[in-house]
């Protein structure tokens, strides 16, 4: 129904988020050029990544209030819709950055190495922190159905708080300790470094990103599946 009439379909899932990281980009990279190299496609390789986070979290307080009609009709794991919506935001992911690489290779922007390999390690545990924060986020929101409104105000903030437009060294070093309070700042390194710099990063953030994702996917099912049979009295 999204797309109907619509001459594009689902290619503007793919061609509105990259015309809009087109417009931010050619704007910040006036700004940007000589004080970050190669900045197009760090600012790209940036957004492109954040782009799951925010689409997904943007789109958690309605995976359960969304599929209302569903819920009450029939029994489905309410784990299903969680798991449902991050697969489909993380192949809207995969078209983006298939069109990046593309085009990166074809200006002569981008190189690859086999650094670049290591970027399958973030997209593993980004994912699972999404799943995990998006059945905790969903279930509160039948509850608090002002989460709808709430989140995508706090993921802009958050994205203005992770070093996708800019580089962290940019940043005055007393108040570079907020950024590293930020957990999405450490699956950006891990993403970034070797894709854009080919370089492997710290051990530290690995593990740090490895125990954040586990503990709370652990957690996010542990919920969800507590309030299974009770989200449909609230929907």
């Amino acid at each position: 129904m999204r797309y109907r009439r619509s001459y594009l379909g689902f290619v503007w899932t793919v061609l509105a988020p990259m015309l809009n990281y087109l417009v931010m980009g050619i704007v910040f990279s006036f700004v940007m050029r000589d004080r970050i190299p190669n900045y197009f496609v760090y600012y790209f390789s940036g957004a492109i990544f954040f782009s799951i986070i925010s689409s997904t979290l943007n789109r958690s307080p309605l995976f359960l209030i969304g599929n209302e009609h569903y819920i009450k009709k029939i029994y489905i794991p309410k784990l299903t819709f969680v798991l449902n919506g991050t697969i489909y935001e993380i192949t809207n992911f995969f078209l983006s950055a298939t069109a990046l690489l593309i085009l990166g290779l074809l200006a002569g922007q981008l190189n690859l190495s086999w650094h670049t390999v290591l970027i399958a390690v973030p997209l593993i545990l980004i994912s699972f922190f999404l799943v995990g924060l998006g059945c905790l986020i969903s279930v509160a929101a039948v509850y608090f159905r002002d989460l709808i409104h709430i989140i995508p105000v706090l993921v802009q903030a958050t994205f203005f708080l992770t070093p996708v437009v800019y580089q962290e060294s940019m940043i005055p070093s007393e108040y570079q300790f907020f950024i590293k309070l930020n957990p999405f700042y450490y699956f950006l390194e891990i993403y970034r470094q070797p894709l854009v710099y080919h370089q492997v990063p710290a051990f530290s953030y690995y593990v740090f990103c490895f125990l954040i994702s586990a503990t709370l996917l652990l957690i996010g099912i542990s919920v969800i599946k507590k309030f299974d049979n009770k989200i449909v009295f609230k929907l």
